[in-house]
């Protein structure tokens, strides 16, 4: 089993007067072509939407250069992979010629809607893709499906967004579903369909979130073949699309996957063409010949595979802004488990200074807008700036936590071009062979002369007449949306009540895989809660890793920040997924990392959900736990003035 981004990303120190440097052209596609948007779906003013998602296996093209061409195509690979696709809506889609990209529809809804998701399996039951196989540490199930709405603070339990259900094909045998039933309970364990039902709370915050299946065993099997899509909250009167910059702005929508498919098979497949694609299989994604044999022959493996990331389905695609231009970017970590420092390098000819740069200002972060409440009245938001190796304030930290764009985070961002033309891209924290990006490295133009970019951004000179939104909006602003209540000091308990350590073991638990990925020395028990929380309770959390770069996200509930290591965040951050990292000596050498604190009050909703890491090769080998919100005591009450969850 493949174990990426075990790799220290601490930042270093580096300069945002950005080397300007020629590049040679040849590491840019000549073909770029501009970034399309997923075909998108929207409740609109009816209060609600109604959509049905198909997963199946289709050839899909992936648009722009192919990362692997080794006699395969040099632009627009074949893949197949298992996609979901929207095949009903109401009220009905618009571009349905977007059908085409490998990347999930976006759907759209806002606060006191109701969301209802008809999702099919219409994949075929394989024992070669461990369709038949359960297991807590071992990847499997790949033609098994659920749904989860990354973010939402909806119920954990079905038909909402409960991820313990296994949706199988329709001709599963028997035999199967009966160890699904023992595992699961046979509620959990259902044929072809499920009909998803989600209720919007009525003060939920607007902002970016995302969906994604999420069957234990085969997470990253589905992200790698672009099983998710963008999942956003509209909300006109308190929201994000209240403030009049981001309803004039151009919106871009920004998933970040990767579909990790394999090519060049001994038998000679795999070519990359409509007749003969590349392919996401068990081999291509995990790369464990014993894990992927699932108790017949041990599949060969392939000669390449694809580890480059792509936007809503695209290689290198051009996002284009006109001079002074603000504009608003949804973008979505949907990788498996990559770190995208959000900084754009400039490339060609630039000769331009950090003046002269895109900007990127932080309206929100997973899906709540971000609130300064020591803000002047015209300050702007939080601006992202230089990675800051050894944090020493509150900022320093802070500027690291919305920089480093981890698996499953999201970032709603203004960003508003330089008032010159010019060309920047935007790379990834690992070079082309998978290897981590030395951290004193990183958003540093000469770093990136021999990589390809995941997106290119040309700014064009922009004629008086073209009207383009050029405000962006105060911080005083994004203060008065709806947001989560803060917890106070005083709910906070004096110690840590929660903790969890992430890690790996010998192969005792894991054999097959060498071993497994753990949470407290635990690999995931579907049988019984690992963890109970109350409801309206106070938790304080610590989260560490022993060894590697780990995402810790937890279900239904999102969490404030207080500390990383011994430094306070400056105010409240919330998110739902966090960057837990060891640190690293002069010499390289790993050693523990720093405890990271956060508070956490579970609000509304009783049942089972799970936290894991989002390094979604970890959660497949063991590193989940099943959580239990239990009913409050009664000794605390929800602060009801703002949303929290």
């Amino acid at each position: 089993m493949k174990r990426r981004n075990n790799e220290v990303l601490v930042p270093q120190p580096v300069s945002f007067a950005f080397l300007a440097i020629t590049m040679a052209l040849t590491n840019m596609s000549t073909h770029a072509a501009p970034l399309q948007m997923p075909v998108s779906a929207s409740s609109g003013s009816t209060k609600s939407l109604s959509v049905q998602l198909d997963v199946e296996s289709a050839i899909h093209t992936l648009f722009g250069p192919s990362p692997t061409a080794q006699n395969g195509p040099s632009e627009n690979p074949a893949v197949t992979a298992r996609s979901v696709k929207l095949t009903h809506s109401k009220p009905a889609a618009t571009s349905p010629s977007a059908h085409h990209l490998l990347a999930g529809p976006t759907l759209r809804v806002r606060p006191g809607d109701r969301l209802n998701i008809l999702f099919r399996n219409n994949l075929t039951y394989q024992e070669s893709a461990g369709d038949g196989s359960h297991s807590t540490t071992n990847p499997h199930g790949f033609d098994v499906i659920n749904l989860h709405t990354h973010g939402l603070h909806v119920s954990p339990q079905s038909p909402s967004d409960n991820v313990l259900l296994n949706i199988f094909p329709k001709q599963t045998p028997q035999g199967p579903l009966n160890e699904c039933y023992a595992e699961f309970g046979k509620v959990n364990c259902v044929t072809e369909k499920f009909a998803y039902a989600y209720k919007i709370p009525a003060n939920h915050p607007s902002g970016t979130y995302w969906y994604h299946a999420h069957k234990h065993g085969a997470v990253a099997m589905h992200l790698a073949d672009g099983v998710a899509g963008a999942l956003i909250i509209e909300d006109l009167l308190h929201g994000l699309e209240s403030l009049p910059a981001v309803r004039k702005a151009r919106e871009q929508i920004i998933l970040l996957q990767e579909i990790a498919y394999g090519g060049k098979y001994p038998d000679g497949t795999g070519s990359g063409t409509p007749k003969d694609p590349y392919r996401v299989d068990c081999m291509s994604v995990y790369g464990n010949q014993n894990g992927c044999a699932f108790g017949g022959p041990k599949p060969p493996a392939p000669g390449i595979t694809n580890s480059e990331l792509s936007v809503n389905g695209q290689f290198q695609p051009t996002i284009t802004m006109l001079t002074n231009e603000a504009q608003l970017w949804r973008v979505i970590n949907g990788s498996i488990g990559n770190v995208v420092p959000m900084c754009l390098v400039p490339v060609g000819n630039n000769d331009n200074t950090v003046t002269a740069t895109p900007v990127a200002y932080v309206l929100a972060a997973d899906g709540v807008p971000v609130q300064n409440p020591n803000a002047s009245k015209q300050d702007l938001p939080v601006r992202l700036a230089n990675p800051v190796a050894k944090p020493v304030s509150g900022n320093d930290i802070l500027n690291n936590e919305l920089l480093l764009l981890a698996a499953g985070q999201r970032l709603d961002l203004m960003v508003k071009a330089p008032a010159v033309p010019g060309t920047y891209a935007l790379y990834d924290s690992v070079d082309q062979s998978g290897n981590a990006i030395p951290a004193n490295e990183l958003c540093q133009a000469a770093t990136y002369v021999q990589l390809t970019p995941i997106l290119t951004v040309t700014v064009e000179a922009s004629a008086s007449e073209i009207a383009v939104n050029t405000e962006v909006p105060t911080q005083q602003a994004l203060n008065k949306l709806i947001a989560p209540a803060t917890i106070t000091a005083a709910e906070s308990p004096e110690l840590p009540t929660q903790g969890a350590v992430f890690g790996f073991t010998n192969d005792e638990f894991a054999p097959i895989d060498n071993g497994a990925s753990v949470i407290n020395a635990r690999v995931f028990n579907p049988i019984r809660s690992q963890r109970d929380l109350a409801l309206q309770q106070v938790d304080l959390w610590s989260a560490q890793s022993a060894v590697g770069t780990h995402m810790f996200h937890i279900h239904i509930n999102s969490f404030q920040l207080v500390s990383r290591g011994l430094i306070k965040y400056p105010f409240p951050i919330w998110r739902d997924t966090l960057l837990v990292e060891t640190s690293s000596d002069n010499q390289g050498n790993s050693a523990i990392g720093e405890i990271v604190q956060f508070l956490q009050k579970p609000l509304d909703y009783t049942g089972s959900l799970v936290m894991h890491c989002h390094n979604v090769f970890h959660e497949d080998n063991g590193m989940m736990e099943l959580v239990k919100i239990l009913p409050s005591s009664g000794g605390q009450q929800s602060s009801q003035k703002k949303h929290a969850h």
